[in-house]
């Protein structure tokens, strides 16, 4: 069962955290998400910090995001999370691979790359992470086995920056019009140029994106088992899902 809540322009963070406090205490609600973005007047770090980092499905909770650098158990960002289900359904090789992950948002970029040092067959990647201020990217690019691209800007990578048969996953999801006037969607990734001189890619839309959106509930169950005083690390969802 989904609650989903709307509230009106003149609601305060005041409001939301006490309705957080008592989502937080009733037992019958076993996962929290906020939908960003909030007003900018709310003090997201705060509002944060007041999930129940054992409801927070989302993974916005400092504890939460501690837990991926210290290779702890618990809830995990789906972004992240929905990249490595898809090189690990896929069978693509991430120990001793050299990944490069353009963007260092919290939500992708900061995450992912810590997981994807997690000491697991589908993890132990060397990686590398670029962002605005980084030099030479298109080399830092162009020497990736795996390029993950969560930055946010339409069709930034193109043909010339990717290594030939390299495997390609674009995170990004932007809206962008067209001459004749209509709107479609579109990766962070070039699609068109880069589809032939890479050995896979992701599409966008229909690739990632639907991935996170299911693992959120993966998340939510998570939680449930972990109120109910089930231990199910993720690695045993995770096997479960991958079974032979």
């Amino acid at each position: 069962e989904v609650l989903y809540n709307q509230y009106p322009a003149d609601f305060t963070q005041e409001d939301l955290l006490t309705i957080l406090d008592y989502a937080n205490t009733d037992p019958s609600i076993h996962g929290i998400m906020i939908q960003k973005p909030l007003p900018p007047s709310f003090n997201e770090l705060k509002i944060a910090e007041s999930i129940n980092p054992k409801k927070d499905i989302d993974c916005f909770h400092p504890v939460n995001l501690g837990r991926i650098i210290l290779e702890e158990d618990g809830l995990f960002p789906c972004t992240p999370l929905a990249v490595i289900c898809t090189l690990r359904y896929y069978n693509i090789e991430t120990q001793g691979s050299h990944i490069v992950i353009i963007g260092r948002s919290n939500i992708v970029g900061k995450p992912l790359s810590n997981m994807l040092l997690w000491k697991k067959p589908y993890a132990n990647a060397t990686v590398t992470v670029c962002h605005s201020k980084s030099k030479n990217i298109k080399e830092l690019t162009r020497s990736a086995d795996i390029l993950i691209a969560a930055l946010g800007r339409p069709s930034f990578v193109t043909e010339d920056m990717i290594k030939a048969e390299s495997v390609l996953i674009d995170v990004g999801i932007n809206q962008i019009t067209d001459k004749d006037g209509k709107q479609r969607y579109v990766g962070d990734i070039d699609y068109n140029t880069c589809f032939d001189k890479a050995a896979a890619i992701t599409p966008v839309p229909g690739g990632i994106g639907s991935v996170t959106s299911s693992l959120l509930f993966l998340n939510l169950l998570k939680a449930c088992f972990t109120a109910h005083n089930i231990n199910k690390s993720i690695d045993d969802f995770l096997n479960y899902i991958f079974i032979e």
